[in-house]
């Protein structure tokens, strides 16, 4: 699982990244949104790159858009055909970004539907303390087949509790940064909403048999810092019960 590389590379055209995951030999790879920056006139080469190689490794990989690339889409009075060209960009190396939509992949004998859910911008303005409306979730995505295994890839890891009453057996997600710095023991200290020690910052979290793996990140923008908090490359192993 990846999220937010904001357009950093590591090793040219992220060869080392791309080859760390996959020397996980994985079965897909779920992008929980923000590989670009989305700031006008950004480059977005860094992210495409690793797309491409991952791509070309025979990885099908399913893109989830976090707030960086949503606001390219909602806004093009500021970023142009920012987001247009971008996701062309993809396509031709076989992504589609999930707009509010699912798609269905199985692999190893397990069913699955994976949702890719764009939360309203509203949601990521600074010292945002609104309290999500899980219909409002239901309306943008439907309900979830409960005879499938549902992975949620959703940039924001905020609103777990509406997740996890939605159906998603597996929210994948970002966004936080790891709390930017960590303090040993107590977890991540803030996040983009400057909301102080948020309770999913980072790693694994479970709610009435529902899961969530948030990542720390692979980059940064804008506080281009991180204190105890390293770079994330997310690995996920599903185990039946």
């Amino acid at each position: 699982m990846l999220a937010d590389l904001h357009n950093f590379s590591y090793g040219e055209g992220n060869e080392r990244l791309a080859e760390a995951i996959f020397a996980q030999e994985p079965d897909t790879v779920l992008v929980a949104g923000d590989l670009p920056v989305g700031r006008p006139g950004a480059d977005f080469t860094p992210a495409l790159e690793l797309i491409r190689r991952l791509r070309e490794g025979g990885l099908p990989i399913f893109y989830g858009n976090g707030n960086h690339e949503y606001r390219m889409r909602l806004h093009p009075e500021i970023y142009g055909s920012m987001y247009t060209e971008y996701t062309a960009a993809l396509r031709e190396y076989g992504v589609k970004p999930l707009e509010n939509e699912k798609v269905s992949f199985s692999a190893k004998g397990l069913d699955m539907d994976i949702y890719g859910y764009e939360l309203p911008e509203f949601y990521y303005k600074k010292f945002c303390r609104a309290i999500f409306r899980q219909e409002d979730l239901e309306k943008a995505i439907g309900r979830p087949d409960p005879t499938k295994f549902n992975i949620l890839l959703a940039h924001n890891p905020i609103y777990f509790d509406s997740y996890a009453w939605w159906g998603a057996d597996l929210t994948v997600s970002g966004h936080l940064h790891g709390g930017i710095i960590r303090i040993p023991g107590i977890g991540g200290i803030i996040t983009p909403q400057a909301k102080l020690f948020p309770r999913y910052d980072a790693g694994k979290f479970k709610k009435n048999g529902k899961n969530l793996v948030v990542s720390r990140g692979l980059g940064t923008h804008t506080v281009n810092i991180r204190i105890f908090n390293p770079a994330e490359l997310s690995v996920i192993r599903l185990k039946g019960e």
